[in-house]
């Protein structure tokens, strides 16, 4: 019994053997792959191979095209400008860029290291234009009569009127009034 436990592990299967086959392959050996190919069977009928091998090479080329999209995303979160491969290509960056990534580095890793300067610049810009809106966005509340009004709820054009008809009444005066008017209306 034990003879032929021994006997079992030193074979190889067909299946074992066109496996092996398969994970010996190198990348540099894999055709490389045709923008809007779909992995479909016009691909499969393209490689070559025994079918199995077909298989993992079409799974192989499926998987890298999640690993690409996922990394596009996650380049689209940081700068919505780059919807591609093209757009990357586009940048200013670019040099930098594929150097990086050519140096084994991930390709958002890539991306948000070789554009930390620009995007960080967008950044910024962005924050002090959502700060000059949200000030902008409360200058509907500023009171009828124009400038800001002071603790004691007058304007400066207010004071003008007021002074118009009664040109020695002080401030505190002015405002004693103006509180006795309101309460009247």
């Amino acid at each position: 019994m034990e003879s032929e436990e021994r006997a079992l592990p030193e074979q190889e299967t067909p299946d074992a053997q066109e496996e092996s086959a398969v994970t010996d392959a190198a990348p540099a050996e894999l055709p490389p792959a045709k923008s809007g190919e779909g992995g479909g069977p016009l691909a499969a009928q393209a490689l070559p191979g025994t079918p199995l091998e077909q298989f993992a090479l079409e799974q192989e080329l499926a998987r890298g095209r999640r690993l690409l999209d996922e990394q596009l995303r996650i380049i689209q979160a940081v700068d919505p400008a780059v919807k591609g491969l093209e757009d990357l290509r586009a940048q200013p960056e670019f040099g930098r860029f594929d150097q990086l990534v050519k140096s084994g580095m991930a390709i958002s890793d890539a991306y948000k290291l070789a554009c930390f300067d620009r995007l960080g610049r967008q950044q910024a810009a962005a924050a002090r234009q959502a700060a000059i809106n949200d000030v902008r966005a409360k200058e509907h509340l500023a009171p009828v009569g124009g400038g800001q009004a002071a603790e004691d709820g007058l304007t400066d054009e207010i004071i003008r009127n007021y002074r118009q008809y009664n040109p020695r009444w002080t401030r505190a005066q002015i405002a004693a009034f103006h509180r006795s008017y309101k309460q009247g209306v």
